[in-house]
């Protein structure tokens, strides 16, 4: 889904936005015809598009540390098979590891989580049909979740 809507009188269409905003791109006029999935308008992506490259160099940060791990690891696996240094040592290099590990899943999770909204940034047509009312002309700021934007008949 890439809205929120909801129908009125059964043909009626109000799609509105799970995220604040400013409309910074409107795509349609009222009167259009549309069809599912067409641009209707955009949301300021700003504060989206920098949370995303915070989250990729958080994911880029994390991703160095597990390799760096990884590179421990397999040391103290050698060290160990070779009885140069101790289990301890080699369970310290495990655990720091697998909270490597955990740091890179967890920035990775975060980051697809984060993309999911990209569609609450770029709203398209739910339905095909004709755009009757824009409710948040180009400038507008849309400031709570369900905010009406756009009605489809």
């Amino acid at each position: 889904m890439f809205f929120s809507a909801s129908l009125y009188a059964e043909s009626k269409v109000v799609i509105g936005a799970l995220v604040s905003g400013q409309v910074s791109k409107l795509y349609v006029a009222e009167g259009d015809s549309v069809n599912k999935g067409d641009k209707l308008l955009t949301l300021d992506s700003a504060r989206y598009q920098a949370k995303k490259q915070m989250l990729q160099a958080n994911l880029k940060i994390a991703k160095i540390g597990l390799d760096d791990a990884k590179i421990e690891l397999d040391q103290a696996l050698d060290l160990y098979d070779r009885t140069v240094t101790s289990k301890r040592t080699l369970d310290a290099s495990q655990m720091r590891y697998d909270q490597a590990l955990a740091g890179f899943e967890q920035a990775n999770a975060t980051l697809k989580m984060h993309r999911a909204w990209e569609k609450y940034v770029y709203i398209k047509a739910p339905v095909a049909g004709k755009v009757v009312k824009i409710h948040t002309p180009l400038g507008s700021t849309v400031f709570k979740e369900n905010t009406p934007m756009i009605e489809i008949e």
